[in-house]
């Protein structure tokens, strides 16, 4: 690992009082090792707002910039914010999660610790582990019109009350079923404790190569979730009789779908995302002090 002279620090949105008791404790800390601060333009007034001139010297800059120069990316929130970040960021800039928010699943460090670990990290005695991206093509008539990564999961689901939808679902281009539905979910790994897993999906480690077919409140008790490689490629058509459908990256992203479109869901090729690893938690301790898993009264 090559030596750290500047950090990125990616804040959650509009949670500016969650910061007060963190940020201004951070900056200071990496000013006085002389590192370089480097912010979203994006986030600059409230920034500025937080953080007196005696905090540091901060640059702010574009996103295209600001998610390829840092020599590590620090992400305050909390699940969400630090996925937003893995959909934009370089694969060279590892990323170290902190979180701020409730339940922080993927986010290895809370408020209350990540400073006993901050100094080796930045002294780039670290371990990462490389977490793939996966691409969603939306063709329509023959043409692409949406083309972007996901890290957690791709959903296509209804976006009408009490209307399921019907979807054909392949994998390379084989028939796996024709669904009834209110949508699919379509999970990493790393994606397998979030939605999926309340669409009664299986905890999968996240060491595991693998994509999850979770379907939403299926009409037949026949259709289960199912594990398979991660290099397939998925096909996902609308089937008559239409509704209304979005598709959603990671829950932040949304695309509505209509009627013969095509959904491809592939790996994304030569694109992965490096997260710090906590390694004084396993997944299995996550598990246990997350969901209260496997623990006895």
């Amino acid at each position: 690992m090559k030596s750290i002279t500047s950090v990125g620090i990616t804040l959650k949105p509009h949670a500016t009082n969650e910061f007060l008791s963190v940020l201004p404790h951070l900056c200071q800390w990496l000013s006085r090792r002389k590192k370089e601060i480097i912010f979203r333009q994006h986030d600059q007034e409230r920034v500025v707002k937080l953080l007196p001139k005696s905090e540091g010297k901060f640059d702010f800059l574009t996103d295209e910039k600001f998610f390829k120069l840092p020599d590590i990316m620090i992400s305050l929130g909390g699940d969400g914010t630090m996925i937003g970040v893995c959909r934009k960021i370089s694969p060279k800039i590892p990323i170290l999660g902190i979180n701020l928010g409730r339940l922080g699943f993927i986010t290895p460090y809370s408020k209350n610790e990540f400073f006993d670990h901050l100094g080796p990290i930045i002294d780039g005695k670290f371990k990462t582990i490389k977490q793939p991206l996966y691409q969603v093509t939306v063709l329509r008539r023959g043409k692409t019109i949406f083309q972007q990564p996901f890290f957690n999961d791709a959903v296509v689901a209804k976006n009408e009350i009490a209307r399921m939808i019907h979807l054909r679902v392949e994998s390379n281009e084989e028939h796996i079923y024709n669904l009834a539905a209110d949508g699919l979910i379509v999970s990493s790994t790393m994606g397998s404790t979030a939605y999926s897993l309340a669409a009664g999906g299986p905890l999968v480690h996240p060491e595991v190569a693998a994509l999850i077919l979770a379907p939403i409140c299926p009409h037949s008790l026949t259709y289960r979730p199912l594990v398979i490689p991660p290099k397939s490629k998925i096909s996902l058509k609308v089937l008559p009789p239409y509704n209304t459908v979005n598709l959603t990256l990671d829950g932040q992203v949304v695309f509505p779908i209509e009627e013969h479109d095509n959904i491809l869901i592939n790996k994304k090729p030569a694109k992965y995302v490096s997260l710090i690893e906590n390694e004084a938690r396993s997944f299995y301790e996550t598990l246990k002090e997350k969901f209260v898993h496997g623990r006895r009264s």
